[in-house]
């Protein structure tokens, strides 16, 4: 797998089961792989779970056809039309986000785990936060166990960072290692209340 893939855009979407239909939920991400794999223009596509009611995806294209083509091809239409039956509250304005990739960097591997981390700069920051994962991109490049790493942007002040790992050890290892720090020491000048439980652990049930 090549370090970097022509990813541009993307969408991180993100919701939460009904009581009782975890499984139906979880079922229904793992068909949608077979899906997806139809969707030329759907660069990476990743299930997860985040916790025992919530998961989420995340996918990436090159051009905002290929986004648009997923947003009206078969895994969105089966996800609208299993929504009311399997999801609490769910919004599509509000569930369903584009966001920019700002950075990528893959390694090959089987990617079973992951970190999913929101952030927000602080007012007049959102620069020295793209500075910063910038950074990352460079540091992850040093980390043999961060197979797929990602840089997102969700809106002018919110960014996120979507990695993934064959296993705990390298998702661990990432955890303690250079990044980590770096966001840490920087988080009370760059970004706004930012926590360490701001750092999700997720299981990736499905990739592309």
């Amino acid at each position: 797998m090549k370090s970097t893939k022509e990813e541009i855009i993307g969408l991180l979407v993100t919701m939460k089961a009904k009581s009782g239909k975890e499984q139906d939920v979880k079922n229904f991400l793992l068909s949608g792989l077979a899906l997806v794999n139809n969707e030329p223009q759907t660069v990476s596509w990743f299930a997860f779970q985040i916790d025992e009611s919530t998961f989420g995806i995340y996918d990436t294209f090159k051009v905002e056809a290929g986004r648009q083509a997923h947003l009206t091809g078969e895994v969105a239409k089966a996800l609208l039309a299993n929504a009311e039956n399997l999801l609490e509250s769910f919004d599509v304005n509000v569930s369903i986000r584009p966001v920019s990739v700002l950075a990528s960097n893959h390694k090959a591997g089987t990617q079973n785990k992951g970190l999913l981390v929101i952030m927000k700069a602080k007012a007049g920051k959102s620069t020295d936060v793209e500075n910063f994962l910038q950074v990352g991109k460079q540091l992850v490049g040093d980390e043999p166990k961060t197979l797929s790493w990602y840089a997102i942007k969700l809106d002018d002040m919110t960014y996120a960072i979507f990695d993934t790992f064959a296993e705990d050890t390298g998702r661990d290892a990432h955890l303690t290692g250079k990044i980590a720090a770096t966001l840490m020491e920087n988080a009370p000048i760059i970004l706004e209340n930012f926590e360490a439980t701001a750092i999700q652990k997720i299981d990736i049930l499905a990739s592309k």
